[in-house]
């Protein structure tokens, strides 16, 4: 009897053994199911948020970025530029009239001399003597004369006789004035008042009238002559103003006015010459010098973008314009002048369109842009 009750408790707890381990896999099991369900989900969820932020990286990324400019109507101050020679308002080389020796000079070499200032002196001693002899002569057909009219009053000599008296007084009046010419030849005057170049003779040459005595220049202001094409003379006029530029004053502006323009062009290279005169402070402008000459055209308003926002393509020329959904499209414009930095538009555009200036290398026609700044505003 203990035997079977003994039986009977063993069989029971197995029995209870087996249900709690029947209920252990089952609840581990659902544990486990629970454990893969969050892990699905935080997977799913991880890599759908990553395709959407990788979507729309890849979306921004696909915008080029650029820097964009305004058009603007703004004053254009354009200027002629063109090589020209110096020349002295006044110049001239100094020879003499005469062929004889030098008596004396009374100048050196640089002098600043006022005009008919005595520069120097030939012998004239023949000259001289004629004169005297001359004007003796001269006495003596004026007395002639004389007596011829009061024995012609007296009607002793006949008008024939007074006629003849009269004509050989004229003669020696002619005689002296003529030898009074060639003395005063020989003599040489500043014909301006002027600066004098080098001497290039000395006391006792035998000066010929080909012989250069000296220069003699006048550089209180200086002739300055360039050249044009015919083209530009529409642009040029009598009394613009002109800069010129020596490569001697580095740094120094001499400013004048255009004072002619040559009537002629010349047929080989359809230029036109046109002079200016410019001033000439401590006469620092030397004949001969090359100058650099700026012609001022004056200042207008006209349409202006940034010289970076051009593109040539052959003969024509565009730019991309960007408009309010920064969109770029490619533009044709007509340009005109240009300076440093800024090109005139004639047309194509209007003013306050947005132009890219930076960033044209990856821009194409119709592309959508990320405008990254606007020169002259503010970032975006």
């Amino acid at each position: 009897m203990e035997c079977y009750i003994s039986a009977t408790c063993c069989a029971a707890r197995l029995v209870r053994t087996r249900v709690t381990c029947r209920d252990f896999m089952r609840a581990l099991v659902a544990y486990m199911f629970a454990v893969l369900a969050v892990c699905a989900g935080l997977w799913f969820g991880y890599f759908a948020e990553n395709d959407v932020a990788g979507k729309e990286s890849s979306r921004r990324s696909s915008k080029t970025p650029v820097i964009l400019a305004r058009v603007v109507d703004a004053p254009f101050s354009s200027t002629l530029a063109a090589l020209g020679t110096a020349v002295a308002n006044e110049s001239v080389r100094l020879t003499a009239n005469r062929s004889d020796l030098v008596k004396a000079i009374h100048f050196s070499d640089g002098q600043h001399v006022e005009k008919d200032a005595l520069l120097l002196e030939m012998e004239t001693g023949e000259e001289q003597s004629r004169l005297a002899e001359s004007k003796a002569l001269l006495t003596e057909r004026e007395a002639a004369h004389r007596r011829a009219v009061e024995l012609q009053a007296q009607g002793i000599s006949p008008n024939s006789e007074v006629q003849q008296a009269l004509a050989q007084m004229h003669a020696a009046k002619a005689r002296v004035a003529t030898l009074e010419v060639t003395i005063r030849d020989h003599s040489v005057r500043a014909p301006f008042a002027g600066v004098l170049g080098l001497r290039r003779i000395s006391v006792g040459s035998l000066l010929q009238s080909s012989t250069v005595i000296t220069t003699l220049d006048d550089l209180s202001v200086m002739k300055v002559d360039f050249t044009i094409p015919e083209t530009w003379l529409s642009s040029v006029r009598v009394g613009q103003p002109v800069r010129a530029l020596s490569d001697a004053w580095p740094g120094k502006t001499f400013t004048g006015k255009v004072t002619a323009i040559d009537t002629r062009l010349d047929s080989s290279t359809r230029s036109a010459t046109i002079r200016a005169i410019v001033n000439n402070p401590d006469l620092m402008l030397r004949p001969g010098m090359l100058l650099k000459v700026d012609v001022d055209r004056g200042e207008a308003p006209s349409r202006q973008v940034p010289e970076d926002a051009v593109v040539q393509k052959g003969e024509k020329h565009f730019v991309f314009v960007v408009g309010a959904d920064n969109v770029a499209r490619q533009t044709d414009v007509t340009v005109g002048r240009r300076r440093v930095g800024r090109v005139e538009v004639l047309g194509g555009l209007e003013k306050g369109q947005r132009v890219v200036v930076d960033g044209l290398v990856r821009v194409r026609d119709g592309t959508e842009v990320e405008v990254v700044a606007v020169r002259d505003g503010d970032k975006k």
